[in-house]
């Protein structure tokens, strides 16, 4: 594209090459580096292409040479242009106001793109962009990249990492976010924490760094009950507690866990059935103003609608602040139905599949599946159990106790 804008810009010329040796004259061309292009053979009229005003001028002692004769059949490019119209000013000044004002636009951001985004929706981003004074038509003078890069970290702690560059009037916001599985309880660096059981189970591993566990492979436990603890007491001569130590308790464990699943579908159903009555309507979108049609009318009562919008761009960064949207209206009408039984059981299983997915994203393991499908009246009613195999990790904070020497009392200082 920006090679044919070139063209334009110096000018060309479509022409029709005949003769005696029209092939040697190409070849003299190719070895003056001449450049012609669009070549097509003409039969015996000989070849059609392309050159440029400069190649053109220098084409008169090959011409002679090769004994070969060159007619114009088309004047391209701005030059021409600006010949034929050289007598209108009004013209020549809107060329050059149209030019001056992509040059001001030019110095704006009018079309943002959000990459690698997951847990923050892209709403979100754009949001803290408007906070910042950097969304769709800030001035690209007044936005320090880096100074946004460093404000969105620090502002969501999903994102570990993040990239944000302009080109051209597009900017361009690349994320990368934590994945790993986050712990009920945050510690912070100076709280001294006990693990406890963030759900029912039976623990099925458990490797510990540091801390005293209390519980093994094989352990039901129950939500909020000590797993490993934080406190480790250091005894007397006598047996006795003479003081603690403290060390944030840190382990993996997993346990066997189960999940009550549940779902009803019904037997009927409404099906909306497309009529093939459309219409379609177009809106235009001006540096963030929306301009209706005021002609346009529908008059179906049911329907639903279809949005394609485009914004005007130059090249692939270069974005200008106007977009088109096509809406189209699809005309329905709601049939009542009654699903089959082997529709309900492909329902079912889909659903199902969904919900096991969702588990598995989050790290977890599914280990057993026992789900039955029962009907009730015009319900059917699929519920069971999934068995599963993931961390119940939560933390909370060590409970506090010193030791009084001279009586030998405990003192309770937690939270």
């Amino acid at each position: 594209m920006l090679l044919s804008a070139i063209k334009y810009v110096r000018g060309y010329v479509y022409v029709q090459l005949t003769g005696y040796a029209p092939e040697r004259f190409l070849n003299l061309c190719g070895s003056r580096d001449i450049l012609i292009w669009n070549l097509t053979p003409c039969g015996e009229e000989g070849y059609r292409f392309c050159i440029s005003v400069e190649g053109f001028r220098s084409l008169k002692p090959i011409l002679k040479k090769t004994k070969t004769k060159i007619k114009i059949l088309k004047r391209c490019g701005m030059p021409f242009e600006a010949h034929r119209y050289r007598k209108r000013k009004v013209f020549g000044a809107g060329i050059f106001l149209c030019g001056a004002l992509l040059y001001y636009l030019s110095g704006f951001v009018w079309n943002i793109e959000v990459n690698g985004n997951s847990y923050l929706s892209e709403e979100v981003i754009l949001d803290f962009l408007k906070e910042e004074k950097s969304a769709f038509g800030a001035k690209k003078a007044d936005i320090s990249c880096a100074e946004l890069e460093e404000t969105l970290r620090s502002r969501y702690s999903e994102v570990i990492w993040t990239s944000i560059k302009i080109y051209g009037t597009k900017m361009t916001v690349d994320v990368q976010e934590n994945l790993l599985p986050e712990e009920n309880y945050q510690k912070a660096d100076d709280t001294v924490c006990d693990i406890v059981a963030a759900k029912d189970g039976v623990v099925s591993e458990i490797v510990t760094r540091s801390g005293t566990p209390l519980v093994t492979a094989g352990t039901e436990v129950k939500q909020g009950e000590l797993l490993v603890g934080g406190r480790l007491e250091i005894l007397n001569d006598s047996g006795e507690v003479a003081r603690y130590l403290y060390n944030s308790a840190d382990a993996d464990i997993l346990a066997d866990v189960v999940y009550p699943y549940e779902d009803v579908i019904e037997a009927e159903y409404t099906d909306e059935v497309p009529t093939g009555n459309e219409k379609t309507d177009y809106s235009l979108r001006f540096f963030g103003h929306t301009i209706e049609n005021p002609f346009f009318r529908q008059e179906f009562e049911t329907y639903s609608v279809v949005s394609d919008t485009g914004q005007l761009h130059l090249t692939d960064n270069f974005y200008l602040p106007v977009s088109l949207t096509r809406k189209t209206y699809q005309e329905y009408r709601n049939v009542r139905k009654t699903h089959s039984e082997k529709e309900i059981r492909q329902i079912a299983t889909k659903n199902l599949s969904n919900y096991l997915a969702d588990l598995e994203e989050k790290g977890i393991q599914i280990t057993a599946k026992d789900v039955i499908i029962e009907r009730k009246g015009r319900k059917y009613i699929v519920k069971g159990t999934i068995g599963a195999r993931e961390s119940i990790v939560s933390y909370q904070p060590t409970e506090i106790v010193n030791i009084t020497g001279e009586e030998g009392q405990e003192t309770n200082e937690s939270d």
